[in-house]
């Protein structure tokens, strides 16, 4: 799971190398359009400038000018344009004014910009005075009558009110554009990032699957081997226990050999028992999972196993409900059989032994406790780990079983020990099969 970590990082650390990228590039190609946006309505109120600038001047006299003709200029310009008001001021005071103006309206400097979402407002100086002096042929003066505004030598401050409608200041913005492009490669590096990691999984799980054929197929030939093994080594060993069992069983035999051929019993005993153990933990099975009464098994494997419990003065206690459990029964025994021996050779006279069972939702879980020596600390984690054990004589082959037929059910095992207080060996992930529910 490590390693498939690891390799996972590689597509996702170039995946967001890559959004990292377009990020970036989106980024300035916003701000391009972004410039690109505020430099038109600057382009057009420079021409508005400009163009104002040079018609006012042409109305003029030397300074003098007709309030309505200005204003029928301005008002003129502001409906066949985006501009949305005009204000020209000299000295603070403001000497024209058209269109829709913002309450509070105020500009500092002779020239500037406030750009806006809706309204953009720029102003510049002008000097309408040092225009065309007017439109009569030189020497020829307009009545004063006519005039009923003079600005004298000051200058002047234009200022404009541009709205910011794309249909009049130019082409439609490629904003939507960008972002539809942006969405679509993220998407594309999405969909890439997330094949490329189902590759590396479909590679990693076919290498496991081979890697778990191979295990099979090894497992396999050492049951091969263990059943030639016990085939060729159970012959023998009963032809030593029956001449044994002779030799002991001759009343002419001195004493001290019958008692070295009873020994030479017991040890056959002994190793009959390994042999089988470790056929046991070698050979290959499926667990064959069916509808069991998790109660009714623990019964009838304590019936077994109470004169055992009794001969060593060690209570064995039953706390288990009638529930129906999905398990290989034969499996679900041995399991049984070997926590209880373990729990039996751990503890002495006046403990107690307790199976106990609980329910928790769907699934149930089973515990062996006892109050025997404990195990060591050092030794905890190896515990289910074949040929390690933590009593003297033991084969260390026990719990390994155990291990081995709670892991083919897909079931967790779990141990919990303290030195000189006890060991409490727990199965969990055990599925309940409920009332009316089908089994397989």
């Amino acid at each position: 799971m490590r390693i498939l970590t690891r390799t996972y990082w590689v597509p996702i650390v170039v995946a967001l190398l890559l959004v990292a990228a377009v990020g970036f590039w989106a980024w300035q190609t916003a701000r391009g359009f972004r410039n690109m946006s505020q430099e038109r309505p600057r382009r057009f109120a420079s021409g508005v400038f400009n163009t104002l600038q040079g018609t006012l001047g042409a109305l003029g006299d030397r300074g003098r000018f007709r309030r309505d003709q200005v204003e029928r200029i301005l008002e003129g310009a502001i409906g066949n344009s985006p501009l949305r008001f005009v204000v020209i001021e000299q000295d603070g005071t403001r000497l024209f004014h058209v269109g829709d103006i913002p309450a509070g309206l105020a500009v500092s400097g002779h020239s500037g910009e406030r750009l806006g979402d809706d309204v953009s407002v720029f102003w510049q100086r002008i000097r309408l005075q040092d225009g065309v002096a007017g439109r009569f042929p030189a020497g020829a003066t307009m009545p004063e009558a006519m005039f009923d505004l003079w600005l004298g030598e000051s200058d002047q401050v234009m200022i404009l009110g541009i709205g910011l409608p794309s249909d009049r200041l130019g082409p439609p913005s490629p904003l939507t554009g960008m972002l539809i492009t942006f969405v679509v490669v993220l998407l594309f590096i999405g969909a890439s990032t997330v094949a490329w990691i189902m590759t590396i999984r479909s590679s990693v799980l076919a290498e496991q699957l081979e890697m778990e054929q191979t295990r099979r197929n090894h497992l396999e030939e050492l049951g091969l081997a263990a059943a030639g093994l016990a085939h060729e080594t159970k012959n023998p060993l009963g032809i030593i226990m029956g001449l044994a069992q002779r030799i002991s069983g001759d009343a002419r035999m001195p004493t001290e050999h019958r008692a070295m051929a009873e020994h030479i019993v017991d040890e056959v005993d002994k190793a009959t028992a390994r042999l089988g153990n470790f056929l046991t933990f070698a050979r290959q099975r499926q667990a064959k999972e069916a509808r069991v009464d998790v109660r009714a098994v623990v019964v009838k494997v304590a019936a077994v196993m109470r004169a055992d419990f009794n001969a060593a003065g060690v209570e064995l206690s039953l706390a288990c409900s009638p529930l129906r459990i999905l398990a290989d029964e034969e499996m679900l025994s041995q399991i049984l059989v070997n926590l209880l021996l373990n729990s039996l050779h751990a503890s002495s006279a006046g403990t107690t032994v307790s199976v106990r069972t609980e329910s928790h939702g769907n699934f149930v879980q089973l515990s062996v406790e006892d109050q025997g020596s404990g195990i060591e600390p050092g030794l905890l984690p190896d515990i289910f780990k074949p040929y390690i054990s933590g009593r003297a004589g033991g084969h260390g082959l026990g719990l390994a079983i155990v291990r081995r037929f709670v892991e083919q059910h897909g079931w967790t095992i779990r141990a919990d020990s303290q030195v000189g207080r006890g060991t409490r060996i727990t199965i969990s992930g055990i599925r309940r099969v409920k009332n009316g529910e089908a089994g397989t």
